[in-house]
């Protein structure tokens, strides 16, 4: 229990750190990492998008609607699969990304400033190793739950029988933000 709650305690200062952060440019996590990824992945389409932000595709078309409506994302039929749609970040989107990325690139070097470089490269070992645990032990539960690709380089919120829907959620933040 002490390392789980060690890591539990780690991932909620900075998430907390995190919404402190975006909450001066209107944003929220999911909303953050939707400009974010759409930003370096212009044309990506929902379910490659669920995938990075590792939540399910209505999660996903949930965020991205909501950021239709504010201006900040439009949907676009694919051009050779119309059955598909493509999404990108409409200039309000791409300013405030823009706006807010550098002063997020400075949160989190702040933040990890405070730790030398051997212990970023220790816990950086430490962290790989117990994320794959982690992961094989999700991929291995059989939860039913299909699992996307990127699952098997870091495990999936849900993987404690404990958590609630809260720190689902947060845990799912943390992943995305290391994608």
């Amino acid at each position: 229990m002490q390392l789980y709650d060690s890591l539990k305690a780690i991932f909620l200062h900075i998430d907390n750190h995190e919404k402190n952060f975006l909450a001066q440019y209107g944003l929220n996590v999911a909303r953050f990492f939707t400009l974010m990824h759409l930003s370096k992945h212009p044309g990506i389409n929902y379910i490659d998008l669920s995938d990075r932000m590792l939540c399910t595709k209505s999660n996903t078309t949930r965020v991205v609607q909501g950021m239709q409506k504010d201006g900040l994302v439009v949907r676009q039929n694919h051009p050779a699969d119309g059955r598909s749609y493509q999404l990108f970040l409409t200039p309000a989107g791409e300013t405030l990304f823009h706006r807010a990325y550098p002063g997020y690139q400075h949160m989190v070097e702040s933040l990890m400033s405070q730790f030398s470089d051997e212990d970023i490269a220790r816990y950086t070992g430490d962290s790989r190793m117990i994320e794959s645990t982690l992961a094989k032990g999700l991929a291995k539960s059989g939860n039913g739950a299909k699992a996307p690709a990127s699952a098997k380089t870091a495990p999936r919120a849900g993987i404690a029988p404990n958590v609630d829907g809260k720190l689902a959620s947060q845990v799912q933040t943390f992943q995305r933000r290391n994608k």
